[in-house]
């Protein structure tokens, strides 16, 4: 009878321990999973941020044209920079060059005044040159314009 109440104590500690080695597996795998999510996995996209190309500045000359403004008398003059996505867009625009000052020529030229004025007009004036640009361009595409110079008259 003693021997069967000593295997019983047996077993019943052998439980305890087998849910307490299970419970330290359990809790080591999920620090381990919270480990990678927070740094192995921000040091793999890191490093493909750090894969990627550099962004490109392209010069375009100064651009004056007349503006849609009724009775036709004022002009805008600006100068503007691409940033372009790689390398090989900007030997696309030197390419296209033609094509890119039509294109630029014609967005500014339906402009008015009054609806280039203040800066959110300047980033919608932006917003809508980088869609018709990257229309054209086909080995790259324009990220950003600044406008360097900028001026109604």
């Amino acid at each position: 009878m003693a021997a069967d109440q000593d295997a019983k104590e047996v077993k019943k500690g052998s439980g305890k321990l087998l849910i307490i080695i299970l419970a330290v597996v359990v809790l080591l795998g999920a620090g381990g999973a919270v480990y990678y999510l927070k740094f192995m996995r921000a040091a793999s996209s890191g490093a493909a941020v750090a894969k990627k190309e550099k962004p490109v500045a392209y010069a375009l000359p100064t651009f004056l044209v007349n503006l849609a403004d009724p009775g036709g008398k004022r002009f805008l003059k600006v100068t503007m920079n691409l940033e372009l996505s790689t390398k090989e867009a900007t030997d696309e625009c030197k390419s296209k060059d033609a094509q890119l000052r039509d294109l630029i020529l014609t967005v500014l030229s339906s402009q008015e005044s009054g609806d280039i004025v203040s800066p959110g007009d300047k980033v919608r004036l932006k917003n809508q040159l980088v869609k018709a640009l990257n229309r054209i361009l086909a080995t790259g595409k324009v990220e950003e314009i600044y406008f360097t110079d900028f001026l109604i008259q």
